[in-house]
């Protein structure tokens, strides 16, 4: 009985622990641990642009882009950058559409997704 107490005494000591950790760490850091760095830095992305150019960071949004590992969300990433900087700034829209990757499908043939996200945002 005693043995078994300490036991259970011992894993609760225990979960407590990991639960004061786990809400000690910050936001990203959490996020980065369920959901991966593209989908973290995605959102933290989304947080820092705005079609309001007071609130909105161009810089960090674009950098947030660029550490992303997956190349088809990180032109996402900059598609999404250029659509809502293209209200107030074409020239910050087009640098964000440079950054953009021309990749491959499946066939081979080139996905031009840079003259899509220039045409997106010349409307």
């Amino acid at each position: 009985m005693k043995k078994s107490l300490k036991i259970i005494i011992i894993l609760f000591v225990f979960i407590i622990g990991i639960v004061c950790v786990w809400f000690s760490l910050d936001k990203t850091t959490r996020c980065s641990f369920i959901y991966g760095r593209n989908i973290c830095n995605f959102y933290a992305m989304m947080d820092t642009i705005s079609s309001d150019p007071e609130k909105s960071n161009f810089e960090k949004a674009m950098q947030l882009c660029q550490e992303m590992e997956d190349v088809p969300k990180k032109d996402s990433c900059f598609e999404y950058i250029a659509q809502v900087v293209s209200f107030y700034d074409i020239e910050k829209a087009k640098q964000a559409c440079n950054e953009i990757k021309e990749i491959r499908d499946q066939v081979g043939n080139v996905i031009h997704k840079k003259e899509d996200c220039y045409n997106k945002i010349e409307q």
